[in-house]
């Protein structure tokens, strides 16, 4: 799998969670946070496909870039 370099600033809360899950699991925190990021992606883009298909079956054209 090919991945793309992103590197961000977090909240210590965040920091926090993420090193305690890291502690806990043996997983690296890049590791966590792609695959935090990844199931949220997904998740979206479910969610995208289900709001074309409401807004097709109610009859509301969407114009492209909206």
């Amino acid at each position: 799998m090919s991945l793309k370099d992103f590197r961000g600033k977090i909240t210590p809360e965040t920091w926090c969670w993420l090193e305690a899950i890291s502690r806990s699991t043996g997983n690296d925190h890049q590791a966590i946070v792609r695959d935090v990021l990844h199931r949220w992606a997904m998740e979206h883009l479910d969610a995208s496909s289900i709001a074309e298909r409401l807004l097709y079956a109610e009859g509301i054209e969407r114009k492209r870039g909206e």
